[in-house]
């Protein structure tokens, strides 16, 4: 148990500098003598980074061991919002993004691949929903420092000292993560190539699961404010509860389908969540206020156990053998669709802010769509 406080300790802090910019930016741009619109840039630097460092994350893992690979990154996040908070120009604001995407990305992949082999249903639910609790609590920490108008870089600075502090921890903790579960497989298992045909088709699979699930994550966070108050006609004041709320959501829904999905299995789980996510989608398709506020609330939910439930299972889709390194495409796969699909579906708002609701109800019947074949060519790669 003391173990999975600390991977949920080190999920919490991978929030941390994630969720910071969206509140900081309007006095971080002033500062910097920059346009509304180059906070995009920061989005694809951190990304990029991220996947480089997601790429890499096996061979560190097998060199440097869980633990000293997560104080490491603990401490590369610590001096990224250092560099952050002291940048004095939004180059060097952006070298920042790149240590900490490249923290991110370590630190997600070899948590997560931990996870899958070690954690039940219940624990990897705890662990990304503290990654929620975490994107929570620091845009609350940059409104506070606003509010008592001190700069915004002493947000940055004092997130930098939490940081630290992680850092500690998981320096004199490093010893409490075991090393790789060894796998006794059969001698066919042995004599059998490791990435077979059927393992590859179903690593790509689930690639794509995991790409339009993070998107509809991601496009249903950026866009339900502007869906709700321009096309729904919700008032701005409900309309920016619920999407502050979103993430709440998701907090709870990781929370309590985790716990079911522990008792009934992460399968049929994953089968509600789909099908919560259809709920959702017609629900938005009615575009009256009541319907779209409920569905956005359903979207929370349904997609809540999700991703960490198709990183828990895995092994059953691909093979024991390579669970790491599908875990960790599986990170970089999230990571694109969480930058490619919610551009999308803003493309399709520009013409009319009605169409996000058809846009995410084609992405739930994508959702449902994979999730199926998934299901049919689970046992294929064994």
């Amino acid at each position: 148990m003391f173990v999975v406080v600390l991977a949920c300790l080190a999920f919490f802090s991978l929030a941390l500098p994630d969720s910071m910019l969206g509140v900081s930016w309007p006095s971080m741009r002033i500062d910097f003598g920059e346009s509304v619109s180059a906070a995009g840039l920061v989005p694809p630097v951190g990304i990029a980074a991220n996947l480089v460092s997601t790429i890499l994350t096996g061979r560190l893992v097998a060199r440097l061991g869980v633990g000293r690979l997560l104080t490491a990154g603990a401490v590369l996040s610590t001096i990224s919002l250092l560099v952050g908070g002291l940048s004095p120009t939004f180059r060097m604001f952006l070298v920042s993004v790149v240590l900490a995407g490249l923290s991110a990305g370590a630190t997600d992949t070899s948590l997560n691949a931990y996870a899958a082999r070690r954690f039940g249903a219940r624990k990897i639910n705890l662990l990304h929903a503290s990654y929620g609790v975490g994107a929570v609590v620091s845009p609350l920490i940059v409104t506070a420092v606003l509010q008592f108008h001190l700069t915004w870089r002493w947000a940055y600075l004092i997130v930098a000292m939490l940081q630290a502090g992680l850092s500690i921890i998981f320096l004199t903790t490093r010893r409490s993560w075991a090393r790789p579960v060894d796998v006794d497989h059969s001698r066919a298992d042995r004599n059998a190539p490791a990435w077979s045909r059927p393992v590859m088709i179903n690593t790509g699979i689930g690639l794509l699961a995991v790409g339009v699930q993070t998107g509809i994550e991601s496009s249903a966070a950026l866009w339900s404010y502007v869906f709700l108050t321009g096309a729904a006609g919700v008032r701005p004041g409900v309309a920016g509860v619920v999407a502050s709320g979103y993430w709440a959501t998701m907090v709870v829904g990781r929370l309590l389908l985790g716990s079911l999905a522990e008792r009934i299995g992460a399968w049929r789980v994953l089968g509600l969540s789909v099908g919560g996510l259809l709920v959702a989608a017609a629900l938005v398709l009615v575009s009256s206020p009541a319907t779209a506020i409920m569905g956005i609330v359903c979207f929370g939910l349904a997609a809540a156990p999700a991703y960490p439930l198709l990183i828990l299972t895995t092994a059953e889709r691909t093979s024991i053998r390579v669970v790491d390194q599908v875990v960790g495409l599986q990170a970089a796969a999230s990571s694109v669709g969480a930058a490619l699909i919610p551009p999308a579906v803003g493309l399709l708002m520009g013409r009319s802010l009605h169409l996000f609701a058809p846009a995410i109800a084609v992405l739930s019947a994508c959702a449902l769509g994979l999730q199926i074949v998934v299901r049919i060519r689970r046992t294929a790669a064994h």
